[in-house]
């Protein structure tokens, strides 16, 4: 599975609702209410990933691809004749990595994901960036996250790109599709189930 996940393509989606704060609260007094994650080694964060998110089942550990640092971890929908697979990459920083996308680390990050994801080498590949949002969970900005679709080879593809840090570690995922007329899995519900195994106490 490792080989065909890092040929597949990493393509990208989403729609994702704005949240609601309760009357009278600001996003700066929601946040400030919320501790941040635990500090983490990128072990503990790996063993935090849960077997299941959002219709997703983990597969395999493997080691980031160098010079990167850390872990990948894959995960897909149970098989069927399509199906929806997802990487999540976790890179130690440290204690000092504020949790959240707006760290210059984090920011780094996920430009180099979307890149990536958008102006990668296989030719079969031709996606673009449709949708920027932040994704909040539990009250906090956790990333920052682009919904991308277009093609690879003939088929209609979709799916999202997001990263952010979360107890001292950087968090990037994609989640990739078909694209057809009823959504093979919640590609944003799967990314707020990741940080919230990260950050549970």
């Amino acid at each position: 599975m490792a080989k065909a996940w890092r040929s597949a393509p990493l393509a990208l989606l989403v729609v994702l609702a704005a949240c609601e704060l309760p009357d009278g609260e600001t996003a700066a007094t929601t946040a400030a209410a919320t501790p941040p994650a635990p500090r983490l080694s990128v072990q503990d964060a790996v063993s935090r990933l849960p077997a299941e998110a959002a219709t997703f089942r983990r597969g395999q550990i493997l080691p980031a691809r160098p010079p990167a640092v850390g872990h990948e971890v894959t995960y897909a929908t149970v098989a069927t004749r399509q199906r929806a697979a997802a990487v999540v990459k976790l890179a130690p920083v440290g204690a000092d990595l504020p949790d959240g996308p707006t760290s210059p680390a984090a920011t780094a990050a996920f430009q180099a994901e979307l890149n990536d994801a958008v102006q990668g080498h296989d030719r079969a590949r031709n996606l673009r960036e449709t949708r920027r949002f932040p994704l909040a969970v539990a009250g906090r900005t956790a990333l920052t996250c682009a919904a991308l679709e277009g093609s690879f080879g003939r088929q209609p593809v979709e799916g999202l790109v997001c990263a952010g840090a979360v107890g001292g570690n950087l968090v990037r995922l994609r989640v990739t599709m078909p694209k057809v007329a009823s959504h093979l899995a919640d590609a944003p519900a799967f990314a707020s189930a990741i940080v919230a195994a990260l950050q549970a106490r």
